[in-house]
């Protein structure tokens, strides 16, 4: 199969997708067609990007392309899919969380390819991992050029992968708690977020760095026997993990599931 798209739709332009389409039109130059339902977002891509033109409506998008990535809320996914009207040489890219393979063949055919993607926003910088289901060589180059593409082969642990991402804004929020608690001690707020922002970047390549060590080593290795590391990690963790953070992907996961018919 050939790894060429040809021109890529988007059907939905919210943050995740002008991520992916600012991804895209960094690193290739084929035709992006998108659509004008978030007209600020749209007019901002095509204004900055030569390759983006935006459609006059969803018919348009799909009308106009080879491969057609879905990127609506899940709550509004059947009025807006339901009346387009797809054809059978579309391939069909979803990336709605919730949303399960059978349901997208029902909604998108006579499109003979339908695959999913979990990409997150750092693929606008060319970085980060994009969970794919099923294994397309389409897709996993799409997704090598927009960091790195990780083809899953059951949709159960499409719906982990999917899980996993809940947890970026938390990530966020980590870190506004140790800025907060550090402009409350009399710390002016620039630079706790620069001190904060280099800290996690510096922590987030310890783990690229070397690729053999566990999340569980490194957590070992970064504390000092009766140090403060430790004292905070013994805080705010039970057996090594976060119980609330465990509980909350649980939650998650029997979502997703449930989307799909599948209860726990």
């Amino acid at each position: 199969m050939s790894s060429s798209v040809g021109t890529i739709g988007f059907v939905g332009t919210g943050t995740i997708a002008a991520a992916m389409i600012e991804g895209l039109a960094l690193s290739g130059n084929e035709p992006i067609i998108v659509s004008p339902r978030n007209a600020e977002i749209a007019a901002d891509l095509a204004a900055r990007f030569p390759n983006v033109a935006v459609a006059a409506d969803n018919q348009a998008v799909v009308d106009a392309s080879d491969m057609v990535v879905l990127s609506v809320r899940p709550q509004i996914a059947d009025e807006v899919l339901r009346p387009l009207n797809f054809r059978s040489d579309h391939h069909v890219l979803s990336l709605i969380a919730t949303i399960s393979l059978d349901y997208l063949h029902d909604v998108t055919a006579p499109a003979a390819t339908v695959t999913r993607a979990v990409p997150l926003p750092p693929v606008a910088r060319g970085q980060g991992p994009t969970a794919v289901f099923p294994p397309n060589a389409q897709v996993k180059a799409l997704y090598d050029r927009l960091g790195t593409a990780i083809e899953l082969g059951d949709e159960s642990e499409f719906d982990v992968f999917s899980a996993a991402t809940a947890t970026m804004s938390s990530y966020f929020a980590f870190a506004r708690t140790v800025t907060s608690w550090m402009e409350a001690n009399g710390v002016d707020a620039a630079k706790a977020h620069a001190f904060m922002a280099q800290m996690l970047e510096g922590l987030g390549s310890a783990s690229p760095a070397a690729p053999e060590r566990s999340f569980a080593q490194l957590a070992d290795e970064y504390q000092t026997r009766g140090g403060i590391n430790e004292q905070v990690f013994r805080a705010i963790t039970r057996d090594g993990v976060l119980p609330d953070l465990d509980a909350a992907l649980d939650g998650v996961l029997a979502r997703l599931r449930a989307g799909r018919g599948i209860k726990d």
